[in-house]
């Protein structure tokens, strides 16, 4: 001590003293922010696990503490076991001890559900140091209060009305996708938070049996609903390998039902059950071996493009276009296909493009590739970027039959283009870089009512519609000889122009 005291001039009870000041910042810290409040926190590992435990820092959930910090709307997709449940148990018991008047509510499956997550808020309790207790009031399955805070923790099963004449301060929706009243219990406590600027969490498994559910359609809109979206699979949990998911998986009669409980992605956590899907969920995910990074970025207009594969001199090229109304929802697609090797080279995807302007954009992008044979879908706004693009003369308009321009889909060309998109993806026929674009070949779904291949209700096909439109004209693709080509065949053009501008047949 003596030696101590020399080297660092300060006296044994000095230091308790330092380190006395030192513990009462951090509950002083641990109070004012929940990042600091979690190294007091215990939680149960119930046998055989490890028991009463420490809160493990896993680096997805610091991700989390973040958003709790900043936003308000937080939607959070995840795997089974990953953490999620505790730290919103602590969360919720972090608000009521320490903000004056808070009213956390937590929303359950059921009754059971909603119990067991405020006992984990009342285990949290239990285990804290006593500086960082306050006096508890009712203590019951269903509700803890703090008096001297006036706050309240209340734990409600999904009803119709639950939450409904609350002011809430933090809302929890636990398991959302599995709620049975979900959508009637949200217009009930949306409004609550709405008005004193309080904070929705809506957190949940896939449910494998809801193809249009409020919190799916809620993901997917994210963040043009307000909401920020975070996914978090399987493997973000320490100590899950591929051997431990191998395991875990042979251990299931059925295996579509593990890959719901334990997604690796967030297009396979959305994606419909195996006997609804479209295209098989395993070659989806080996095709994501080829997603990639454009190489370049293309102004076209008042878009932009992606290049995954610049022109290339004797290559054949084909483009298909499906058009939006630019009104921020569906997207407008167009994608430039290598007909030989089924290789998407480029794109252009946007939600917020008029439909003359996407003829105007997508011609630049044909442009770059010697003016491809083009089908643009004809249904609904289609039919304005068909004549915006006669009236630019673009060289290779494809035409169905003589005088009809444009791809149109009925209910008999749906069937084939949806077929020869499904060979194609069975067989590894097209490539698509583009890793949004490929995420809604996920959603694509047999509708055994309609007793048709479309989107689940929330999702889109734009993209897989604009690859399906290219496969089906890539059989009449020609070479970069622009005059020869269009002379020769003038069902599938109608201008012979030098640059743009010689008049149309």
């Amino acid at each position: 001590e003596v030696k101590t005291e020399v080297k660092t001039g300060v006296k044994a009870q000095d230091r308790a003293l330092l380190d006395e000041m030192a513990d009462s910042a951090e509950l002083h810290l641990a109070k004012a922010y929940f990042i600091r409040f979690l190294p007091f926190v215990k939680i149960m590992e119930p046998p055989p696990g490890r028991g009463a435990i420490a809160f493990e820092n896993w680096g997805h959930l610091m991700e989390v503490c973040e958003h709790l910090e900043t936003q308000k709307l937080l939607v959070w997709l995840k795997s089974r076991q990953t953490g999620a449940s505790w730290l919103l148990a602590a969360y919720s018991l972090w608000m009521t001890l320490y903000r004056h008047g808070a009213l956390v509510l937590l929303l359950s499956q059921g009754e059971e559900e909603a119990k067991a997550l405020l006992w984990k808020c009342k285990y949290v309790y239990d285990s804290l140091p006593e500086a960082l207790r306050v006096p508890i009031g009712t203590d019951s399955r269903q509700e803890l209060t703090f008096p001297s805070m006036s706050s309240a923790i209340r734990a409600l099963p999904s009803t119709e009305k639950a939450g409904r004449s609350a002011t809430a301060s933090l809302v929890v929706m636990d398991e959302a996708d599995f709620h049975e009243y979900a959508e009637s219990s949200f217009a009930a406590v949306k409004p609550t938070i709405d008005d004193s600027g309080g904070q929705l969490i809506m957190v949940s498994t896939a449910n494998s049996t809801s193809s249009k559910s409020l919190f799916k359609t809620t993901y997917r809109e994210a963040p043009r609903n307000g909401f920020t979206k975070v996914f978090y699979g399987w493997n973000v949990r320490p100590g899950r390998d591929n051997a431990w998911y191998a395991e875990r998986r042979n251990e299931y009669h059925d295996t579509a039902l593990f890959e719901k409980e334990y997604p690796s992605t967030e297009d396979e956590a959305l994606a419909p059950p195996r006997t609804l899907s479209a295209f098989p969920i395993e070659t989806l995910n080996a095709m994501k071996e080829d997603v990639r990074e454009p190489v370049e970025k293309m102004q076209c207009g008042t878009a932009t493009a992606n290049i995954y594969q610049d022109y290339a001199p004797g290559k054949k090229y084909v483009a298909g276009t499906d058009t939006a109304h630019g009104t921020g929802n569906d997207n407008a697609v167009t994608v430039v296909l290598d007909a030989q090797t089924g290789y998407v080279v480029a794109d252009l995807v946007s939600n917020l493009i008029s439909a003359d302007q996407l003829a105007l954009s997508s011609a630049q992008l044909l442009e770059r590739y010697k003016d491809p044979l083009w089908a643009i879908e004809d249904n609904d706004w289609g039919a304005t970027t068909i004549l915006t693009a006669q009236r630019l003369r673009y060289p290779r308009i494809y035409y169905r039959d003589e005088g009809k321009p444009g791809w149109h889909t009925d209910e008999y060309s749906r069937v084939r283009l949806y077929g020869g998109l499904m060979e194609a993806v069975h067989s590894r026929l097209i490539v698509v870089p583009n890793e949004e674009g490929l995420g809604e070949f996920y959603s694509l779904i047999h509708n055994t009512k309609r007793r048709r291949i479309e989107a689940q209700s929330g999702s889109h096909d734009d993209y897989p519609m604009a690859v399906g439109i290219a496969l089906q004209i890539r059989h009449k693709a020609h070479g970069s000889s622009r005059l020869k080509d269009t002379f020769m065949n003038p069902i599938i053009g109608f201008a012979s122009q030098t640059k743009r501008g010689i008049r149309p047949w």
